[in-house]
């Protein structure tokens, strides 16, 4: 059944409750009970079922569509993750070969996985259903098969915002650009692009940009997202065209004025800037758009349901970073492109040899994962600390050769090439809670043969 915006604002300020816990158990009653109060009083303003919106409350939404109000707990945010393309400029790369079907066959033991998150200790069925897990859809792909797949939430046909899960798809079209011969991995930023010529970018190489280690001082995170002096916060804003102190910025401009903090190289550090530097850099050596890049080399290939709706900014950058919307079998689909099974879905091999090995970044340790500010987080939210490293644009690599990439408010995509299994998931959750059931999944023998 579809999920109502109630239940969605409830379990976001759960969520802020849960990860902002006061020391005494006093206080923590009081917090309860003024986060039911803020409930209630938010659920006056909405419709029962969010997906029957009026005309009058979208217009509303996009009017008050901006930075603050899609990372805070609030109906326009709610909007926005299902609607992106009616809040910003969008290109539309279309679906190019015939659709190719995807079979079922489904395992029931999927959904009996067991994990432990803040709702508690529960098996993956229960967590999806729960109202306050926020789940809108979740498939598991084994073998090229659908082998459990539920939409709490929303309409399987229904496009939604990737979030950061799209910057896996920036960085596969930059390895199909090194196998073609357009990019050189140890070459810099500067050797490519003219506009980062003369700027902290410039002496930058394409695999630490690849693998988040710039040296740049901006970071992805709550804690810098508040801050509107943030270059990553500015960058948003540009990208947004929001103003900032009373002009509206270019993106190139704001990501000019980063800082350099350490040699790059170091340490993982997590941050949207590099993603958008690799679209850049995609536009400067292909001569094309992003979006035309990306259909030309992986997407017209692909047998997908429907189309990718890249999302730009107001001069026209794809927002590669975060801005991407699909169909939840498509996000499962891309991932296919890594796994054996690759011909059930596109017509000719993307992810050859080299970029698979690369994907698994062995020339990444497990010091250089948890040097930097970022590591340490992503285990945790993982409930996995055996995590060897990240790199290539993904958020985690462990020593088995999985790799999985996460997004805001609990988007999600895992690759197991050895095991030709494929998780992919929309959410509206804040907290991160179902990449709780990643790792018990994969490994819990159901995919073993």
């Amino acid at each position: 059944m579809k999920r109502t915006l109630s239940i969605l604002l409830a379990a976001m300020f759960f969520a802020f409750a849960c990860t902002h816990q006061p020391a005494e158990t006093g206080t923590e009653q009081v917090v309860d009970v003024q986060s039911s109060q803020k409930k209630s009083e938010m659920t006056k303003f909405i419709n029962p079922v969010f997906n029957d919106t009026s005309a009058e409350d979208n217009r509303r939404f996009k009017e008050e569509f901006g930075v603050a109000s899609s990372l805070s707990a609030n109906p326009t945010a709610a909007w926005f993750h299902d609607f992106t393309s009616r809040a910003l400029p969008t290109a539309v790369v279309p679906r190019r070969q015939p659709t190719m079907n995807l079979q079922s066959e489904i395992i029931p033991a999927i959904g009996k996985v067991i994990a432990t998150t803040s709702l508690g200790e529960m098996d993956l069925n229960a967590f999806l259903n729960n109202p306050e897990s926020f789940a809108q859809g979740f498939v598991v792909m084994h073998k090229g098969k659908i082998v459990f797949e539920q939409y709490p939430g929303m309409r399987k046909e229904n496009s939604h915002l990737t979030a950061s899960t799209a910057k896996v798809f920036v960085g596969l079209l930059i390895e199909c650009l090194i196998e073609e011969g357009l990019i050189d991995e140890q070459k810099t930023l500067g050797d490519y692009v003219p506009e980062f010529k003369e700027s902290v970018w410039e002496p930058i190489k394409v695999i630490d940009v690849m693998d988040m280690t710039t040296g740049l001082d901006p970071i992805d995170g709550p804690e810098h997202f508040v801050n509107p002096d943030a270059v990553i916060t500015r960058m948003v804003m540009a990208e947004l065209g929001e103003t900032y102190k009373g002009n509206v910025e270019s993106m190139l401009d704001v990501m000019k004025h980063a800082k350099t903090i350490s040699k790059p190289g170091e340490h993982f550090t997590y941050s949207s800037t590099a993603t958008q530097a690799l679209v850049v850099l995609t536009e400067a050596v292909t001569k094309q758009t992003w979006a035309d890049a990306f259909d030309q080399r992986i997407w017209s290939k692909m047998g997908v349901d429907g189309p990718l709706m890249v999302h730009l900014s107001p001069d026209g950058y794809a927002l590669g970073h975060g801005v991407l919307s699909l169909r939840l079998r498509d996000l499962a689909r891309f991932g296919m492109l890594y796994t054996p099974s690759w011909y059930k879905i596109a017509v000719e091999p993307i992810v050859n040899p080299d970029i698979l090995e690369r994907a698994r970044v062995p020339y990444r340790t497990r010091e250089f994962y948890r040097a930097g500010p970022s590591g340490e987080k992503f285990m945790e939210r993982l409930g996995d600390f055996d995590v060897r490293s990240a790199g290539r644009q993904w958020d985690a690599v462990w020593e088995d050769g999985d790799f999985f990439k996460s997004g805001l408010n609990t988007q999600g995509i895992y690759v197991s090439p050895d095991r030709d299994l494929v998780i992919a998931y929309f959410s509206l959750e804040p907290t991160q809670q179902l990449q709780k059931y990643l790792r018990p999944l994969v490994t819990s023998g159901l995919f073993d043969q």
